[in-house]
């Protein structure tokens, strides 16, 4: 594969294939929040969110795009709340196709440099702990575990707990 992929700021006019992009992923894996075709958002309610995040100072999407489908999403989710606008979640999804191709590597680095912009001092994740490859590509970048969250998913009919990391920017 080549690097012909951009990566910029969902719109609200993005809805419609990030509910095409979600519900694909989410079958090609089973450490996401969504299986395959699990993602049952109206197209108006991903507008909504994609609009508010568009607007809020300490949230944002980010997708990559290619031949103009979107192959990766990473998003950072800033709380509300006074005494925790420091703090904000993260979680990054990419095609399987297009894995090991240095794109997660790209769209975490863009949102550190987002979180930084928009003064959050602390990015937080969970990742299933089997997810040894999201784990690898995390420390890579500065997160370091925190804790284990006990039973955080259930999939296929098993309990599966989640690694809790942050990188403290």
């Amino acid at each position: 594969m080549n690097n012909t992929y951009t990566i910029r700021e969902a719109i609200p006019d993005d809805a419609e294939k990030m509910i095409l992009y979600l519900n694909q992923v989410g079958g090609e894996s089973d450490n996401l929040l969504y299986g395959e075709n699990e993602f049952i958002v109206p197209v108006e309610g991903v507008k909504r969110k994609l609009a508010m995040s568009k607007e809020s100072e300490n949230s944002i999407v980010l997708i990559a795009i290619e031949n103009e489908q979107i192959i990766a999403r990473a998003e950072l989710e800033g709380y509300y709340a006074a005494r925790i606008r420091h703090r904000a979640k993260f979680s990054i999804s990419v095609k399987k196709e297009y894995w090991n191709q240095g794109i997660g590597t790209e769209m975490i680095k863009r949102i550190i440099d987002q979180a930084k912009t928009m003064k959050i001092r602390i990015i937080e994740l969970e990742v299933i702990t089997d997810n040894l490859r999201a784990i690898s590509l995390y420390h890579k970048m500065g997160f370091t575990d925190i804790g284990i969250y006990k039973k955080y998913f259930f999939v296929n009919g098993l309990f599966k707990d989640a690694v809790i990391m942050q990188n403290n920017l």
